[in-house]
């Protein structure tokens, strides 16, 4: 089996509650972010990948619970610049969210993206941020997704760029194309 020791992924894509990254990497972070004196791991502790042995999943993560409290419109998935389940819980900061996000792809080495709908704002500028780093950018585009969006400047920016059904076979072929693989 390969061994991936060293690399660590960030993923860059629209945040859905029970999207893709909940099925290809380890994403949850069920830490308790209501109290500012426990020692918050910045920007998100990184977590093994289960099929890249030595691979670290550094970010995005997403403030878990079941029924989907921290998802919505614009809240990164951690109820961003808001409060969850009707202000039952905190969530994190618009600042906190865009900081953590940042340090996280300063600590990766690789960016994985999906971009499966033309609104994917947030993710243009985390692609952006990752070349001014140097990082290697995999971006996926979905199939569907129709050719006159105007995504085509992140795709020459990025180390490899290509198209994909879906976020599974996009990432098939990411773990691929990644250093220690076998094509």
């Amino acid at each position: 089996m390969p061994e991936y020791q060293g690399i660590e992924i960030y993923a860059v894509g629209k945040i859905e509650h029970k999207g893709w990254r909940n099925q290809l990497l380890p994403v949850f972070d069920d830490y308790d972010y209501s109290n500012d004196q426990t020692g918050v791991q910045w920007p998100w502790p990184a977590n093994p990948i289960r099929d890249l042995p030595g691979a670290m999943y550094v970010g995005p993560h997403f403030l878990g619970d079941d029924h989907g409290c921290f998802h919505g419109e614009n809240t990164h998935g951690v109820a961003a610049g808001d409060a969850a389940c009707g202000g039952a819980y905190r969530g994190l900061t618009r600042p906190d969210v865009v900081k953590r996000c940042l340090m996280a792809i300063e600590q990766a080495t690789h960016v994985f993206a999906w971009i499966d709908k033309g609104d994917a704002y947030g993710s243009l500028v985390e692609l952006g941020y990752a070349r001014a780093l140097g990082k290697h950018i995999y971006l996926y585009l979905a199939e569907d997704l129709p050719e006159e969006n105007d995504l085509w400047f992140a795709t020459q920016v990025s180390s490899f760029a290509g198209r994909a059904k879906t976020a599974r076979e996009a990432w098939e072929d990411f773990t691929l194309r990644l250093p220690g693989s076998r094509l």
